[in-house]
């Protein structure tokens, strides 16, 4: 993998699941998805962990994301709603991230600056 990053602040967290390596993951120690119910991502795996064990999730600046689909420099990504917490392209209004690197296919790396959530707002 040749995509560089630039983690600036980490949590510990505790997986809920098994957890891959550089996926968006939410505040419960599981993927994260835009499924509906949302569940908000907390930061990256910044390496894989089993069930029960303890993991650093970046929280800052920047971290390699697993992307589902092409990325392109500068889209807004989310979690894919597909629960593997890899990174789908967003929009201004539905977000967490934004790709600070090209990704061509699914199964590539972009890196993403890590964001605030956001989602669209109901009328």
């Amino acid at each position: 993998m040749a995509v560089s990053y630039q983690k600036n602040h980490a949590v510990t967290v505790i997986a809920t699941a098994d957890v891959a390596t550089y996926r968006f993951i939410g505040y419960d120690g599981a993927y994260a998805t835009s499924a509906a119910g949302l569940h908000d991502a907390q930061g990256v795996s910044e390496y894989a962990a089993l069930t029960g064990e303890a993991f650093a999730a970046i929280t800052c600046y920047s971290a390699p994301v697993e992307v589902a689909e092409a990325i392109a420099y500068g889209d807004f990504v989310k979690p894919a709603a597909d629960g593997t917490g890899r990174a789908i392209v967003g929009t201004a209004t539905d977000h967490c991230g934004r790709a600070l690197s090209a990704a061509g296919a699914a199964g590539q790396f972009a890196e993403v600056q890590i964001l605030p959530h956001v989602h669209p707002v109901a009328p």
